[in-house]
């Protein structure tokens, strides 16, 4: 990331007096400065962006220090921002923005990632993801906001989400806020909670096992963790499936597991659809599973399967375990362009069957466990 000297650009540059109490002082600001004159100096240039500014702040005590701000907008939306400072802080912001109507009521979302260079890996590492959400009744003016936001640390996560309720006007509302937050430690991606803090007219859900995914905003973590919750509640945990999130998959699949390779691929289209995703990709690791602990998997998936588990005994286990074996044997052959929910055979195969009995089982108690908290702020988690 680099942020080019103001004078570089042949844009009016306003100075403004800055209050003496103020520690920081604004030297430059630019007005809007058409894209086209960012692409002569980089090519790291934010996808959809039209127009950008540039700031730079200075300290009263320091004058040696520098920050400049590059702020990337498409119309009136800013959708990234670069922050480099003379002392060697290096940020990235980025800014997603859309509406939507729900009950013909206005809401309004905006989500902020937050990156900050690392020198030790020499990479942008995330620190800060937040949610924004605003809702206005069209019938009575009254707004509700409510923001969850993730503060990143290594394997901890500060998840907090709060709710402000506005009657009419913002600025003349006592109404209390309510917050619900936890302290997350991630163990091998599944996320524990160390510690909990809440407003008195909040209610901490009790028996929600969900409660710790809900709070994570990114998708690929939640994606991750989810899986990893679903391999543990299987048994699978000896058989060290890997995870993969990537384009390089057919476009008519959201997920898929190799027992070849022993992963579970998803594709990066589809991680939002999280927790019934998971269950279903899981699912079929579960299968080939069973498989192998009838003496039928010839990978070396199936191999350790029948090694770390044993032979199955009950005839009920065993009995379905070799419908799966059929199953897998008769697995239709698919294409990339074709609508699979259309392919009797795909639809029909008793893998598939069970895979998404599973993906609707688990998509139901998600949904049911997280009624207690979701009734208590409006947009939920």
């Amino acid at each position: 990331m680099k942020i080019y000297p103001l004078h570089k650009l042949k844009q009016t540059i306003l100075h403004k007096i800055t209050p003496k109490r103020c520690r920081y002082i604004l030297l430059e600001k630019t007005k809007d400065i058409n894209i086209s004159q960012y692409k002569k100096m980089t090519n790291n240039v934010p996808e959809n962006a039209d127009t950008f500014t540039l700031i730079s702040i200075g300290k009263r005590d320091d004058i040696k220090y520098r920050k400049k701000i590059t702020t990337f907008y498409n119309g009136k939306n800013i959708i990234e921002r670069y922050i480099e400072s003379s002392d060697g802080t290096k940020i990235i912001r980025k800014y997603e923005n859309r509406g939507h109507d729900i009950k013909g009521s206005n809401c309004r979302y905006r989500k902020i990632t937050q990156k900050r260079f690392n020198r030790e890996t020499s990479a942008f590492l995330t620190e800060l993801i937040e949610e924004m959400r605003t809702y206005k009744s069209s019938k009575t003016g009254n707004t509700k906001l409510e923001i969850i936001k993730n503060e990143i640390s290594g394997d901890k996560i500060v998840a907090n989400i709060t709710e402000y309720p506005f009657n009419g006007s913002r600025k003349n509302c006592n109404l209390p806020r309510k917050i619900l937050g936890l302290v997350l430690e991630l163990d091998k991606y599944i996320p524990n909670i160390t510690g909990t803090f809440e407003t008195t007219n909040v209610r901490f859900p009790q028996n929600d096992k969900f409660l710790p995914f809900r709070f994570i905003i990114d998708d690929k973590l939640k994606l991750c963790a989810l899986t990893k919750f679903f391999i543990k509640e299987k048994g699978l945990e000896k058989l060290g499936i890997r995870i993969n999130i990537t384009d390089n998959i057919a476009k008519n699949t959201a997920g898929e597991f190799s027992e070849i390779d022993n992963i579970i691929s998803y594709n990066k289209r589809y991680i939002s659809n999280g927790v019934g995703l998971a269950a279903h990709e899981v699912e079929h690791a579960y299968q080939y599973k069973q498989i192998g602990r009838i003496g039928k998997g010839y990978s070396q998936y199936g191999r350790n399967s029948m090694k770390y588990y044993g032979k199955i005994d009950g005839l009920k286990e065993n009995m379905e375990a070799q419908k799966y074996s059929v199953a897998s044997a008769n697995y239709p052959k698919l294409t990339e362009d074709e609508d699979l929910t259309k392919n009797t055979d795909y639809m029909n195969n008793y893998l598939e069957i069970k895979a998404r009995n599973a993906e609707v089982k688990a998509i139901n108690e998600y949904n049911e466990l997280g009624k207690e908290l979701n009734k208590q702020f409006f947009f939920g988690l």
